[in-house]
């Protein structure tokens, strides 16, 4: 019985990872909407006080069109895939110091990678 138990448990602890693989969409679109969205606007070539996140995924940091981005970010040569996205809303002073981004972070995994799934979604 305790050897089905630690496989139960086993599976749970691995299975954890996985269930925030993917973010949901539309819960993205909220976050976004309400932690992001001052700043960045998801509009294709429309840059605020931040640049325009449309087509930002897969993109190569400091590459917006028509943004003027901080040193940090036109040096780093990042890829914002799902790791980099995640690290970056994570932190991104940490991440990339002396950028220019007043966000602090986001804390919450599930809530970064709905937030993830959203900036995928803007095609």
């Amino acid at each position: 019985m305790i050897h089905k138990r630690l496989l139960v448990a086993s599976a749970l602890l691995l299975a954890a990872p996985l269930a925030l693989a993917e973010g949901d969409v539309a819960q993205g679109k909220a976050l976004f909407t309400t932690q992001c969205g001052f700043c960045h606007s998801a509009d294709a070539g429309k840059n605020l006080m931040g640049p325009s996140l449309h087509g930002v995924f897969e993109r190569t940091s400091g590459q917006a069109p028509a943004f003027k981005y901080s040193a940090a970010l036109q040096g780093a040569n990042l890829q914002w895939d799902t790791a980099n996205l995640d690290k970056w809303l994570t932190n991104p002073a940490t991440m990339l110091p002396g950028n220019m981004m007043m966000f602090p972070g986001q804390a919450d995994a599930q809530s970064r990678q709905d937030i993830i799934a959203y900036l995928k979604s803007l095609k």
